[in-house]
């Protein structure tokens, strides 16, 4: 089975879950983690999608009251159609951040897909199923420790852009990861608590910490392959899987974005993907020199046809730094994804100019360290 043969109709889920925009924001917490969603579409009478709500929303606005309306967190969402590719699904959900999507005929919902669904197929693509798990993951991936509040958790979760982190002991070994739907459901239940003890005069702030929310770990070996984490994904309901080395120590972690930028490494479409995540600003000029920079990067990296340039994605983080006058330090990290291997780069400057074109230039270079390798293996094995 080949990415491009699927189309969203064969694996899409017809008895969609919505809320309608004057439900509560506390039903839409409810259905979401009585089914296991992330992300739920808001529907008029006549099931028109007009929006969707989803936790990211839900956290930033933690101090929102549970009886508040959905239309006033919902946010508009791309579409996808029944005779789309999964493909074309899955470059819209890396695209816009979305770990599902509504399947529209016209304004009417008549299905949703979410990363999960495409997950399920992946056992069935050998192509993508048998790439080893070193190829995929990201190395060195952030944790958290278990006492760590959990607040800091979802710090590290907006960080990575991710709803999910790996949980580690003081030794560093893996003891389990925690998801931001248990996070939510503990910071809701807090809130309810707070509330009461306002009323009783209670002061005290409580502090949930990650151990008291966490799930049992998701890993495999170093060795493994990426159907053996997508089966453990699917298995436990998470949105990660850690890689593990021989210590316990988790060497690098799978998270859904990684399986689906896999299907995309391995569909027939042309051109290379390229996203920039993070970036809030209205003045389309700093976009234009970031893609012209970009352009000239792929030109490039274009002229060693060992590797072929796939996927290209950017987070970038603004760091606030109070003083005389409040500056911004940005932080960029990229990922470069080419048919034969994953590479990472990150910079840290106060120009952003800057902070592009180091990491830019990181990525050259590694790109060239592994070609000049291959070359030499060339050499010695022919």
């Amino acid at each position: 089975m080949k990415p491009d043969e699927v189309r969203v109709k064969d694996v899409m889920t017809k008895d969609v879950i919505v809320v309608h925009p004057t439900d509560t924001v506390s039903k839409a917490i409810s259905r979401m983690q009585e089914h296991g969603f992330h992300e739920i579409p808001v529907v008029d009478e006549k099931n028109n999608l007009i929006g969707i709500v989803n936790y990211r929303t839900l956290i930033r606005r933690k101090s929102l009251p549970l009886f508040s309306h959905v239309e006033t967190v919902m946010v508009k969402p791309p579409t996808v159609e029944p005779e789309d590719t999964i493909v074309d699904a899955v470059r819209k959900m890396i695209d816009a951040g979305f770990r599902s999507l509504p399947v529209v005929e016209g304004k009417k919902v008549v299905g949703i897909i979410s990363r999960s669904d495409v997950m399920r197929l992946v056992p069935k693509m050998k192509d993508v199923a048998n790439i080893p798990v070193e190829d995929v993951m990201t190395s060195d991936p952030l944790v958290v420790e278990e006492n760590s509040p959990v607040e800091y958790a979802v710090d590290v979760m907006k960080k990575i852009s991710e709803l999910s982190v790996p949980v580690v002991d003081k030794h560093r070994h893996l003891s389990g990861v925690v998801h931001m739907r248990d996070i939510s459901r503990a910071l809701w239940r807090v809130k309810d608590r707070a509330s009461l003890g306002e009323v009783a005069g209670e002061k005290e702030k409580k502090v949930v910490y990650v151990k008291e929310v966490m799930s049992p770990p998701v890993y495999v070996n170093e060795d493994a392959v990426l159907k053996d984490a997508v089966e453990k994904m699917i298995e436990f309901r998470s949105s990660i899987c850690a890689v593990i080395n021989e210590k316990n120590e988790p060497i690098g972690v799978i998270s859904q974005r990684d399986v689906m930028e896999a299907v995309m490494r391995k569909s027939e479409k042309e051109g290379v993907f390229v996203q920039i995540s993070g970036l809030e600003v209205d003045d389309p000029e700093p976009y234009m020199v970031i893609y012209d920079m970009v352009e000239a990067f792929l030109n490039k990296i274009n002229k060693f046809k060992e590797f072929r340039p796939q996927l290209l994605t950017f987070h970038v983080e603004e760091h606030h730094i109070s003083g005389e006058s409040e500056e911004i330090k940005y932080s960029v990290r990229a990922r470069f994804t080419t048919d034969r291997k994953l590479f990472f780069a990150k910079s840290y400057d106060w120009n952003l100019y800057r902070a592009f074109k180091e990491v830019l230039e990181t990525l050259e270079r590694n790109v060239k360290k592994e070609r000049e390798k291959l070359q030499e293996f060339r050499r010695v094995t022919l």
